[in-house]
């Protein structure tokens, strides 16, 4: 939990910094005829509490307006993971990184008689390629201790395809919530196929 809140920290940091570099840049004279394609935002996401085990994620993210219904963009996401054995005493934490390309569309955001309630809804395809970090577990679930006495881990890189639907408020600033499946999800995966998040956008 303490590696969580460092991690948190120097986070906001990071986007203080950015947003004031953004702030303090100078615009050129094409600059203010031409309103910037450029946005930017960050999604919270997958807030669980399972079977002794805390996940928590956060992604942020940079998009380009192809037009003012569609956005393309880049986001890296971070998910922290948690999992307590309180038979064998031990315990186990990892971040998961996975950097993501994505499309988002708002089908209804020019339909003049749209309200601003349906001109916000969008769906959002994206493709992630994560790197991933979880311990060793006996059939049972039982973790592997090492002779260190710290849980035995393993690293995994997997593909996610989400597709998902949501709904924005506001513009240029905007708040959402969305909801998506991983289309290539099975067996195997180690992450569930529904990711929910909240999050916030800044011109797209």
């Amino acid at each position: 939990m303490k590696a969580l809140l460092q991690f948190l920290l120097a986070f906001m940091v990071l986007i203080s910094t950015t947003m004031t570099g953004f702030s303090q840049s100078v615009r050129t004279e094409e600059d203010d005829k031409e309103p910037s394609r450029v946005g930017y935002g960050l999604n919270i996401g997958n807030i669980r509490f399972y079977n002794r085990a805390f996940e928590f994620g956060l992604a942020p993210n940079v998009a380009y307006r192809l037009s003012e219904s569609l956005s393309v963009g880049f986001m890296l996401k971070v998910d922290y993971f948690f999992q307590k054995y309180p038979i064998e005493n031990a315990k186990f934490s990892a971040f998961d990184f996975g950097p993501t390309v994505f499309a988002r569309m708002k089908p209804l955001w020019s339909w003049e008689d749209a309200t601003p309630f349906l001109q916000g809804i969008f769906i959002q395809a994206e493709y992630e390629h994560a790197f991933l970090t979880r311990p060793f577990v006996y059939p049972d679930g039982s973790p592997v201790i090492g002779s260190d006495g710290k849980v035995e881990k393993g690293k995994v890189e997997e593909d996610f395809v989400y597709l998902g639907l949501g709904l924005s408020n506001g513009y240029p600033f905007s708040t959402f919530v969305s909801i998506h499946y991983n289309v290539l999800d099975d067996s195997q995966s180690l992450r569930f196929p529904f990711s929910y998040r909240i999050g916030f956008t800044y011109n797209y």
